[in-house]
């Protein structure tokens, strides 16, 4: 804040004053540790996201070709589109991980990312003026209040990377050399190269500098120096962007995805807009901002720094962790303003240490509980019901495909892990690589022609189809009278075509008759059971006693194949008392 007589908040908001300088230099250990140790806590738990296993691919990639990747080498059907790998950084340092241990490694990486990211709030709280106790708990609260978007890809290393450069613009004025500009373009270009929400950066900082130029021409009192310092930070943001294997194109990312994600035919729910029931405690925090600092900030760069992370985390969902990184940035020196806050740690030492205690006794209670919560669930490996790796293995013991694999988007990725080179996929979740068969897919499902989703099949010779389970879709029967619930198998993969030969509580395999060997259809074709479609074998059931005796032997057949099928369990189950009525799980 600009001025002589700036308020408490003003005068935290510059950055460390004397009274901060001397707390952080009696900075309590155990608070350290306790963060260190919470953050790795909200950071374990199990791997279970789509993009990862590309990710993998991509390094591996990288490091057996010593080059960059320029165009899409993992799918059949893109025909090899450009592509600007810009995450590749994160991608080798995670194969790296990855070879030397496998997925605990990752989790591991992932925890000490989260570790750092709960340090480096805690220190943001402390030299805004905040007493360490006070802030470690500000700090694990955004740590949980982000924790959504802790998926092992490269946006972890963006929830570090966007607080600490906006960090180093907020107190910049109290460094007496440029020497952290320099620091900054090093973060920058580390961030460029990792993920593309680097890109927010400059943007973040145009709008505080815009902000606080606005705020000195209002009050008249212009400080040339201060305006040269955030217009060189800026710069030299924007410009460490470019320092990397694709240049300018870099910048080309964001305004291809804002431009795709207002498609019909991308349908990514991360790019949805945030709402009370998906997010609560996003809008419970802005409230509490909102109160906190309109009674103590006076700071426009604050106020605009807040409004922007607001903006982005109610535009898309996928920017709430954007939201719980910066809001330490803006409400921190007001919260600071108080002097129940700022001065929690009285000159008793045995109230001290019983403010410090109680500070980390609650951090650590609050990891715990959350890292504890059913979902995400806590542990070092990928989940075992997320992806198709027992599908895979059925797979790949019959020699399938014998052509090409048509896969779920939601198993592209894991696909191209197990797989890549050898074997290519049919679609991932890179919307831009599949935009072209995203929305020929899309057009298909919405005219609901099953003629000409055969043939977009058959374009690419696919022969075997490794489907994921979709809600039921409603269908209007034969004779028009009412509105039924078929599987989507029956209708995309109907059984005059299709034979199913396997399927588990996460994928079904299904193979084209014209082409399937008579042997396999013969050991492993389910006749009677669809388990995505299990109202229409209610019906059947219950139309055609006999079909009963062979429905029980499938299910029992799946339950033997796939032992830990909760699916297969339920539905053998029903099936042993007669022809019951037969749900889902």
């Amino acid at each position: 804040m600009v001025g002589e007589q700036a308020p408490p908040a003003a005068r935290a908001s510059r950055g460390i004053d004397s009274a901060t300088s001397a707390r952080s230099a009696d900075f309590p250990v155990v608070i350290v540790i306790a963060a260190i140790v919470a953050g790795m806590l909200l950071g374990t738990f199990e791997i279970a996201n789509t993009s990862v296993g590309w990710h993998l691919a991509s390094g591996r990639w990288i490091l057996d070709h010593h080059a960059f990747i320029r165009t899409d080498p993992f799918s059949f059907t893109s025909n090899q589109a450009p592509w600007i790998d810009h995450e590749w950084l994160f991608q080798v340092g995670a194969a790296v991980a990855y070879r030397l241990g496998g997925g605990p490694a990752l989790v591991v990486l992932r925890a000490l990312g989260v570790g750092s990211l709960a340090v480096l709030l805690l220190v943001v709280g402390v030299r805004s003026g905040l007493a360490p106790p006070v802030a470690l708990l500000l700090s694990l609260a955004c740590v949980v209040g982000a924790r959504p978007r802790f998926f092992l890809r490269p946006e972890l290393v963006t929830l570090l990377v966007v607080p600490l450069t906006c960090w180093l613009y907020l107190t910049r004025r109290n460094r007496r050399s440029s020497t952290w500009l320099a620091w900054l373009a090093l973060i920058m270009v580390i961030g460029a190269n990792t993920h593309g929400g680097a890109l927010v950066v400059p943007f973040l900082l145009g709008g505080m500098l815009a902000a606080e130029t606005a705020q000195m021409v209002l009050r008249r009192r212009w400080r040339a120096a201060v305006f040269m310092g955030g217009l060189a930070t800026v710069v030299v943001a924007a410009l460490a962007l470019l320092v990397n294997p694709y240049g300018w194109r870099l910048y080309e990312v964001p305004f291809k995805l804002a431009q795709l994600v207002d498609q019909p035919h991308i349908p990514n729910p991360e790019w949805a807009r945030a709402s009370f029931v998906q997010t609560p405690f996003l809008f419970i925090a802005l409230a509490a901002a909102v109160v906190i600092m309109g009674i103590r900030e006076r700071d426009a760069v604050r106020w605009t720094l807040l409004a922007m992370a607001s903006v982005l985390a109610f535009r898309h969902i996928r920017n709430l962790g954007l939201f719980f990184v910066l809001l330490p940035l803006a409400v921190a020196p007001a919260l600071a303003s108080w002097r129940s806050f700022a001065d929690a740690m009285p000159a008793e030492l045995h109230s001290r240490k019983r403010l410090t205690g109680l500070a980390v006794a609650a951090a650590l209670v609050l990891a715990v509980a959350v890292a504890a919560s059913p979902w995400p669930v806590f542990g070092f490996t990928f989940a075992d019901g997320y992806y198709p790796t027992s599908a895979c293995d059925f797979l790949d013991q019959e020699s399938l495909p014998q052509s090409q694999l048509y896969n779920d988007v939601r198993f592209g990725g894991y696909l191209i892990e197990r797989y890549a080179p050898s074997r290519l996929v049919f679609q991932d979740d890179r919307n831009e690589i599949h935009e072209n068969l995203l929305r020929e897919i899309w057009s298909i499902f919405q005219k609901t022609d099953v003629r000409e989703w055969n043939s977009l099949l058959e374009r690419y010779g696919c022969d075997t189809a490794l489907v994921r389970y979709h809600p039921p879709l409603q269908v209007v029967p034969p004779d028009g009278q009412g509105v039924t619930l078929r599987g989507f198998s029956a209708r995309w993969f109907p059984r005059s075509d299709w034979a199913l030969v396997y399927w588990d509580d996460v994928a079904m395999v299904f193979v084209s008759r014209r082409d399937a060997p008579p042997a396999l259809l013969e050991r492993y074709e389910y006749h009677i059971i669809r388990p995505d479609d299990l109202e229409q074998l209610q019906w059947e059931l219950n139309q055609d006693f006999a079909l009963w005796q062979l429905a029980f032997l499938e299910a029992q057949r799946a339950l033997a194949s796939a032992p830990a099928s909760h699916l297969a369990a339920s539905i053998a189950s029903r099936l042993t008392a007669g022809p019951a009525p037969v749900t889902g799980p």
